[in-house]
């Protein structure tokens, strides 16, 4: 359960460091990548981190389907950030391969 856990929070730290760098300092009518993604994923990440609670406390399906549904409503969330267009290369590689890791793993959650 730790390393399940431990994943999504990885990705998220990951993805919050990878973001950050997605901005146009040069206009400033733009909102830069990062700017708003935080807020607009706080429904998302709430209900990510509440699932998990609740089937560490009560690891029955129901809960365990709770966290699989909350963790892919995230990781579906999280996709449009992708289009970021300074993210580029080896950050792009980078984060579509944590995308990619994190699908894989909401089938193997519980």
């Amino acid at each position: 359960m730790k390393k399940v856990l431990s994943r999504p929070l990885i990705f998220i730290f990951c993805f919050t460091l990878l973001v950050s760098s997605c901005s146009k300092d040069n206009d400033p009518d733009v909102l830069p990548c990062s700017t708003a993604w935080a807020t607009e994923l706080h429904d998302e990440i709430n209900a990510v981190a509440a699932a998990a609670t609740a089937f560490a406390l009560d690891e029955s399906a129901e809960n365990c389907n709770a966290l699989k549904a909350a963790y892919q409503d995230y990781i579906d969330a999280l996709k449009p950030y992708g289009n970021c267009a300074t993210l580029t290369g080896q950050d792009r590689a980078d984060w579509q391969k944590a995308l990619d890791e994190a699908e894989a793993d909401v089938a193997s959650i519980c």
